[in-house]
């Protein structure tokens, strides 16, 4: 790690905490050379999940799409602005990821992912809730009529 104000290589760790849920970690650092105090916010890298699509093919897990596809049925709330989707959709994110390392599988399946994001996002957000169900499970009318009842019935 280099320091942002000198460049110094010369870091000290002055404070360290766990933060939301043990999943990150918050430090206090300092420069000794220029003596300028940073903070950083350490998170687990998910890289080493692999996702196996309803193809079967197998892609290493990126956030990016996670956040992504959770975001985008945020937005659509009429009463959220952009930012505070934003908000809303990290949080969402946040908690989903959670889930994901504390499973402590090596590979997960499209659909455990999405109904990670569901069960999360129906105590959060109706809306976003039906918006993303719509996008990930429905075919059909008929047949998206019944999946919304299966889930609306199961929690």
């Amino acid at each position: 790690m280099f320091c942002p104000s000198c460049g110094s290589e010369q870091i000290e760790v002055t404070n360290s905490r766990p933060t939301n849920k043990g999943t990150q970690i918050w430090r206090r650092r300092k420069c000794l050379k220029c003596e300028f105090v940073f903070t950083t916010h350490e998170k687990i890298d998910l890289a080493h999940i692999t996702v196996v699509k309803k193809s079967g093919k197998r892609v290493k897990y990126v956030g990016a799409k996670l956040y992504s596809s959770i975001y985008h049925a945020v937005v659509g709330e009429k009463k959220l602005d952009r930012g505070s989707a934003g908000i809303v959709a990290v949080g969402i994110f946040d908690k989903v990821e959670e889930r994901l390392i504390l499973s402590k599988e090596k590979w997960v399946t499209t659909e455990k992912i999405a109904n990670l994001i569901l069960t999360t996002m129906k105590k959060v957000n109706m809306g976003s809730w039906l918006r993303y169900l719509a996008f990930f499970k429905v075919d059909g009318k008929k047949a998206g009529e019944k999946t919304i009842k299966k889930y609306l019935s199961a929690t």
